[in-house]
């Protein structure tokens, strides 16, 4: 953190003036913190996370990888709050926006945590309401990423209007090509809404439909850059300044992410059991790093304003500077994340962990949108840029001031509504859980053991029966997100329904078992070994609901004894 705040934050619409040729690339911090924190940021990561994975092994360093993710992802809400509360103007202007919204989230999830506890569920029940910040995750990384270009961009006298434009247009198709790709993403969403809380998402995207949408997501952020490549032409035409900052920064965001979210034979030959999960954890700390750097820039840009800053320890600590006080600044957000995401033996102390958690994340992504706006006055006054708005009066001096009912009222319906419909759901699968074929397989076997074969049959039949909806939701995860667990659970999936159906079943019916229906399950033994052997050569990890250790010389055995049965005459 660079010490001399006239250094720091220099204006560069004022340099423009001086030498209006040659506008100045504008910095966060400085050229060189910015290309360690910001710009270069994605590609340190990755290799940290390479090497970590080479000398800790894939399974420790997926476990740290995962754990750092959680700590500070946490951690870095807490200058959020410490930005809002720094503020005096802004906190004065939407003070009861920021005091009334913790209220929704806290209470609703106090609630929630009582009721599981008095019904005696795991706690891990109250994870549910996750969705809801999986879902909004993906947006508010965008939008800072937005952010930054937007900020790498000021020196371009290019319409305000078209640049903004064209920068929202790349990062919207890129992210969303990528998520996409990913599949994990997507999959791991639809799954949560499906098995937690009973949203049949899947049917909302037709069976074959998947691959065609991702081509398609492709094809747009290809042309998407192409027009953006001639927008940059355009703009070196006109003599409008071009950001090598802004371009170099998509390039190692857009480029890591591709690496590390999407299947691809780089980053598995590197890193074996790499998965969607540990790039997206890689990518989280990216962006903590970023923000990080950013709220530090501002909160220094506000205390060396007369009437803005709070007084006390936000001046002292954020006027003064220096890698001491970044340091500290650091370690106290670090000690927040820690906190709150720590294990906790107590149940009780579990349950305010998990309210806070998840409220400080909603509320950190809530805050984040309202109030990070590089075209609202006081940020580009605070941030160091320049004055031009870009068309338009600033949103912090025209909003009106709400009543605590009214700010109540709105952001009831904002957050209350999204949590009960999530609510509503989660409480329907805890009254009645669902329970899977593998646990029916498990008890129809023990009472066929115990000699109970009227118990052993009924069993037997609810276990086909679940088979069935089981069946097509993991053939859409698989079409969703094809890793090497989900083709295994699916090679088993399709043996079993085809042995229950053509073997158990007419067995237990006192039919026997016919021709046709041996021929029938030796054609599907041979495809369920088809399958196995895609999930194997995949690489990766095979262990799957029902088989929590199924090695790679385990799936082997599995292929031949099917293949053996698929042969026979």
């Amino acid at each position: 953190m660079a010490s001399t705040a006239d250094r720091i934050f220099v204006t560069p619409a004022r340099d423009a003036a001086i030498v209006p040729s040659r506008p100045r690339q504008n910095w966060v911090l400085d050229p060189l913190q910015d290309a360690l924190l910001v710009i270069a940021a994605p590609l340190l990561a990755l290799a940290a996370a390479i090497a970590l994975f080479s000398f800790a092994g894939a399974q420790q360093a997926t476990s740290l990888i995962i754990i750092a993710h959680i700590v500070v992802t946490v951690a870095h809400h807490l200058p959020t709050f410490i930005r809002i509360y720094g503020d005096v103007e802004l906190f004065k202007r939407f003070k009861w926006t920021f005091l009334m919204a913790p209220v929704v989230p806290l209470v609703f999830s106090a609630c929630v945590l009582a009721y599981i506890n008095y019904k005696g569920y795991p706690v891990e029940y109250f994870l549910y309401l996750y969705i809801m910040l999986a879902l909004w995750d993906p947006w508010h990384f965008l939008r800072q990423h937005y952010g930054f270009m937007r900020i790498y961009d000021r020196p371009n006298a290019a319409p305000r209007r078209l640049a903004a434009r064209m920068d929202l247009a790349l990062s919207i198709v890129w992210f969303a090509y990528i998520m996409l790709a990913s599949g994990t993403w997507l999959a791991d969403v639809m799954s949560d809404m499906e098995n937690s809380v009973r949203l049949p998402v899947f049917n909302l995207l037709p069976a074959g439909t998947f691959p065609s949408i991702v081509e398609l997501a492709r094809d747009a952020a290809l042309a998407i850059t192409c027009a953006y490549a001639a927008y940059l032409l355009w703009c070196r035409h006109k003599g409008y300044y071009v950001s090598v900052a802004k371009l170099a920064l998509c390039v190692t965001t857009f480029g890591v992410m591709f690496l590390v979210y999407t299947p691809n034979a780089w980053i598995l030959g590197i890193a074996p059991e790499w998965t969607f999960k540990v790039g997206f954890a890689v990518i989280g700390v990216v962006h903590v790093t970023q923000y990080l750097a950013i709220v530090w820039r501002y909160n220094r840009g506000l205390a060396a304003r007369d009437g803005r800053a709070r007084g006390g320890w936000f001046r002292t600590i954020h006027a003064r500077g220096g890698w001491i006080a970044g340091a500290v600044y650091v370690l106290i957000c670090l000690a927040y994340g820690e906190v709150v995401t720590t294990e906790r033996d107590s149940r009780l102390l579990m349950s305010i962990l998990l309210a806070v958690g998840f409220s400080s994340t909603l509320l950190h992504y809530y805050f984040d949108a309202f109030i990070w706006k590089i075209r609202h006055e006081q940020n580009r006054e605070t941030l160091a840029l320049d004055s031009d708005a870009g068309g338009g009066s600033s949103w912090w001096t025209n909003a009106g001031t709400r009543s605590a009912v009214t700010t109540f009222a709105r952001q009831l319906a904002y957050f209350g509504i999204p949590m009960s419909i999530l609510t509503f759901g989660a409480v329907g699968v805890w009254s009645a859980p669902a329970t899977s074929h593998i646990q029916h397989m498990t008890q129809a076997q023990s009472f066929a053991q115990q000699g109970d074969l009227d118990a052993a049959g009924a069993q037997a039949r609810r276990a086909f029966a679940a088979m069935h909806g089981e069946l097509d939701l993991t053939r859409r995860l698989v079409e969703l997100d094809p890793t090497a667990a989900h083709r295994a659970q699916l090679a088993f999936l399709i043996y079993n329904h085809s042995y229950y159906e053509h073997i158990v079943l007419p067995q237990l019916d006192g039919r026997g078992v016919s021709a046709d229906a041996l021929a029938a399950h030796r054609s599907t033994a041979a495809h369920a070994a088809e399958q196995l052997t895609l999930a194997i050569e995949r690489g990766g990890r095979l262990n799957h609901p029902g088989r929590d250790t199924f090695e790679r010389i385990d799936a082997e055995r599995t292929v031949a004894s099917w293949r053996r049965i698929a042969s026979q005459d």
